[in-house]
């Protein structure tokens, strides 16, 4: 359980990817493209062209992100970028999105082809993998808007978040990193509703997951169809993450145009975001 919010930082358009380490939250701004570091009442604001999306940080502190347009994933140290793995030229992949990363180094990320935030249902997604040499092959297939993964059960699993199917998907990872074909994990749909569309997760370390559900303005955390836990807000959930001490941090969106929806503001860039801190009722 949690106590009472507070907004960590709120000068954003938008707010992908939050990821902790060594005291630090950092923050993708797609819409304004920025990488913003955020450490107490110290923020560092990285301009970011193009901007990153999904993002994951090593055990040495450098950031591994993947560019919403090019097709590729680089490398960030805090002061340069390098090239980790060219997806457009290794496996034809079209715009990425979220990203994770296995501790020895092996990083998979999704690859929407030409997938956008109309809702249309396709069943076209994939998942790349990247080995630690920076190789790039096909994981998986067949994903409907596939966004937000997290591993579960000591990287022997990875959820995958299907945006417009409204589920979580389950892939088996074998021991040299291979992926299995995705199984039905989580229906939101049946355990939530229609509004319930998932976007970031992030493991829980019982192996449920925290899930943003975006249009249903709110964080939970399940295990398979089961609801054990939730956190209301006001907007749009993008995306979460938790900290060394239990203190939940969610990203949230609202459309600065009365006239249109989040995802209908996402493309003329007309939304604020903000980050929230819920710490935990013992803390």
């Amino acid at each position: 359980m949690f106590q009472t919010s507070e907004v960590v930082y709120d000068d954003l358009t938008w707010a992908e990817s939050p990821r902790w380490r060594d005291g630090v939250l950092w923050i993708s701004d797609t819409q304004g493209s920025h990488l913003v570091e955020i450490a107490g009442s110290e923020v560092i604001v990285h301009e970011v062209s193009p901007p990153v999306n999904g993002t994951a940080l090593a055990a040495d502190g450098t950031l591994v992100g993947a560019r919403m347009s090019g097709a590729r994933v680089d490398r960030f140290d805090g002061q340069n970028w390098e090239v980790l793995a060219d997806l457009g030229a290794a496996v034809g992949a079209g715009r990425l999105g979220d990203l994770t990363r296995r501790s020895d180094g092996t990083v998979y990320v999704d690859d929407l082809g030409s997938q956008d935030h109309s809702g249309k249902v396709e069943a076209t997604g994939r998942l790349i993998k990247i080995d630690p040499q920076g190789h790039a092959s096909v994981a998986a297939d067949g994903m409907t808007f596939p966004n937000g993964l997290a591993l579960i059960e000591d990287e022997a699993t990875l959820i995958v978040a299907e945006t417009f199917a409204n589920r979580l998907s389950a892939c088996s990872v074998s021991a040299t990193g291979e992926l299995s074909a995705p199984r039905p994990w989580a229906d939101l749909t049946a355990s939530l509703g229609e509004e319930y569309k998932p976007d970031g997760i992030w493991a829980a370390e019982d192996g449920s997951v925290w899930v943003a559900t975006t249009t249903g303005e709110a964080f939970v955390r399940v295990r398979e169809d089961e609801v054990l836990e939730r956190i209301d807000v006001d907007g749009f959930a993008i995306a979460c993450c938790l900290d060394d001490d239990g203190s939940f941090y969610g990203t949230v969106a609202v459309s600065t145009d009365p006239e249109k929806t989040v995802f209908e503001a996402v493309a003329e860039k007309r939304l604020r975001a903000w980050v929230e801190r819920h710490a935990p009722a013992d803390a």
